[in-house]
């Protein structure tokens, strides 16, 4: 069936995380703190999901600050350099066409994040991604971090639609497989490499970057109408 209704993942997905690596570098002094960081970030993002116990994403992200650092804890001003940056991260190169190109034909776009509402509001703004969207959703709404599936439900309940209409676009295996299991399409963005973990779902579109991604979404639909 054709799935008009794209949702686009944005750390990673959409934005370049990149900028941080040298920030966290100077902060931790290690060059994988960045790494180290989001992964605490999303494995405390699924406990407090798991255990019923919701806590806003930018708490979570400032919580596990500290947890990197050597003495539990970081300064306020090397918090704000690292969360500066977060907001003023550019989308990857192609991420801007590739998204024109799918709105030209007619395609509804929807980001959703575990990022709180007004960071990716932020986010969004300073990269002007904003009017490539219909709409720039927070599972704040959901209190449930994706993959759970309740937290795709926010975009289908923006959209008027069924999780079936839709499908999500992400660089994690993770969503890809969450969303899959809780009714959606996907598409995975193997950006450097990466490649689905074998237990999870594997997507019926999988391309190099966002623009390889788009050009098999449009040549699908096209194909299933």
């Amino acid at each position: 069936m054709p799935h008009r209704h794209l949702v686009f993942d944005v750390n990673e997905t959409l934005l370049d995380l990149s900028p941080l690596d040298p920030v966290f570098e100077a902060v931790f002094g290690n060059a994988n703190a960045r790494q180290r960081w989001f992964a605490n970030l999303l494995h405390w993002s699924t406990v407090t999901t798991l255990t019923g116990e919701y806590r806003d994403f930018s708490q979570l992200a400032d919580a596990c600050l500290d947890a990197l650092a050597e003495d539990g804890k970081i300064s306020s001003a090397d918090k704000s350099r690292i969360f500066e940056t977060i907001g003023t991260l550019a989308p990857h190169p192609e991420v801007g066409d590739a998204l024109a190109l799918l709105r030209e034909h007619g395609f509804r776009l929807v980001a959703l994040t575990n990022s709180a509402q007004k960071t990716v509001d932020h986010q969004f703004a300073n990269a002007r991604l904003t009017p490539l969207f219909d709409h720039v959703l927070s599972v704040d709404h959901a209190r449930k971090y994706k993959p759970h599936p309740t937290a795709y439900t926010v975009a289908a309940n923006a959209l008027d639609c069924d999780l079936f209409s839709l499908r999500l676009i992400a660089a994690h295996d993770w969503d890809i497989t969450g969303a899959i299991r809780a009714g959606c399409a996907g598409a995975f963005v193997a950006r450097n490499g990466e490649v689905m973990n074998p237990v999870g779902e594997t997507p019926d579109i999988v391309g190099t970057d966002l623009a390889d991604v788009a050009e098999q979404i449009i040549e699908h639909d096209i194909y299933t109408r």
